[in-house]
């Protein structure tokens, strides 16, 4: 939350008209499918209430998250529309999707069991997706089980079967065993059918299915990462038209001269090989900058790459400003994002810290303000 007045030493800025070019985008590669909007670990670190209103006000039919609180956080913000909890539903918290009026995933009897009795209990009928284990080996029904479960469902008189779901292990990556799970996907729906159940929508592909032409038999598309501009890691720009909607900023707390060989930083990890300027920057891993980015990775300032140097600590980080002329205590350094006609992408960090573009926006904390630019 941005209290109103409150300076910012360090902040997210996130591009609202980005992200509704990323839905068209979507929209394009997959025509005449729903869009099931994921908006789960906050909307992967862009702001779930927020984008999520973006979204369903250009068209999206339906949001996922991955716990009750992230769906809670939804229905206490006014959103009305349908969202999917994509992940396991534990007895406890089957009275939360009653009361609350989610859809919830299932791929056990004991789901089942719970979720009948809350919806007994209030006199409701809940909607429920149920998944497919066709190959991820994470969640999911075995197929053979998940017709029986499919029954079991179309008898209830408390549950109705709103959809049904698989998700694909390596989309782009390895396209045999993609199309094992579709085809193990399909006969289970065959079978649901020739059984006189109605499996409901169907939906397996998320941005990397998508992006990699997976669609076939499916009504519904399930994008998360492609509607923030970002792409799995195998797949290249141009697979589609996707604008990257956050921007990582922050400002000097301090700019500073040393000399040649003075030490920066706890553990004095750097020592100056030249006289240089320093900028202390109001951002850490207390903000979700991990302490790996010690003497690795840049921000930009002036559109010019200035070298993170020393160890990153809680509240700050140090950068060589030393070769970039004017740096001033009104500046903006951005760490992800455009400047001046450089960028630095999710991508290049997560390299940097030898992980997925996924964990870098969405290891970004609440402490960092977000500002929804072009935002409804």
């Amino acid at each position: 939350m941005t209290l109103p007045g409150s300076p910012h030493r360090a902040w997210i800025e996130i591009d609202h008209r980005a992200i509704r070019a990323n839905l068209a985008a979507i929209r394009a590669a997959a025509p005449g499918a729903e869009v099931i909007a994921v908006v789960k670990a906050n909307a992967y670190g862009h702001g779930a209430v927020d984008v999520a209103r973006t979204l369903l006000a250009d068209g999206a039919e339906r949001l996922a998250v991955a716990t009750i609180d992230e769906a809670i956080e939804l229905r206490d913000a006014g959103i009305t529309a349908p969202i999917l909890v994509l992940w396991t539903v534990t007895e406890s918290e089957a009275e939360a999707i009653s009361v609350h009026g989610l859809e919830a995933m299932v791929d056990a009897e004991h789901s089942v069991v719970a979720l009948e009795a809350a919806a007994r209990h209030d006199g409701v009928r809940i909607a429920v997706h149920l998944k497919v284990d066709t190959g991820l080996g994470r969640q999911g029904a075995r197929p053979d089980d998940a017709v029986a479960l499919a029954l079991r469902i179309a008898r209830s008189r408390h549950l109705r079967l709103a959809g049904t779901m698989s998700h694909l292990a390596v989309p782009g990556e390895d396209d045999a065993y993609t199309e094992v799970q579709a085809l193990r996907l399909s006969r289970a729906l065959d079978t649901m059918r020739s059984s006189g159940v109605d499996p409901g929508l169907v939906h397996i592909s998320a941005t990397g299915g998508l992006l990699a032409g997976h669609l076939t038999f499916a009504g519904a598309v399930r994008p998360g990462l492609g509607l923030y501009g970002l792409r799995p890691s195998w797949a290249r720009a141009q697979e589609a038209a996707l604008t990257p909607a956050l921007t990582l900023k922050a400002r000097a707390l301090r700019v500073f001269d040393l000399g040649a060989d003075e030490a920066i930083g706890y553990g004095l990890r750097y020592r100056t090989p030249r006289p240089t300027r320093i900028a202390t920057l109001g951002i850490g891993y207390g903000d979700g900058w991990p302490r790996v980015h010690g003497n690795n990775g840049f921000a930009l300032v002036h559109g010019s790459r200035a070298p993170i140097v020393g160890a990153v600590s809680m509240d700050g980080l140090t950068v060589d400003v030393g070769k970039i002329d004017g740096v001033t205590y009104g500046d903006e350094f951005v760490l992800i994002g455009e400047q001046g006609g450089a960028r630095i992408t999710a991508d290049e960090v997560a390299v940097e810290r030898r992980t997925i573009n996924y964990e870098v926006t969405t290891a970004l904390r609440e402490r960092l303000p977000r500002l929804h630019l072009g935002a409804d």
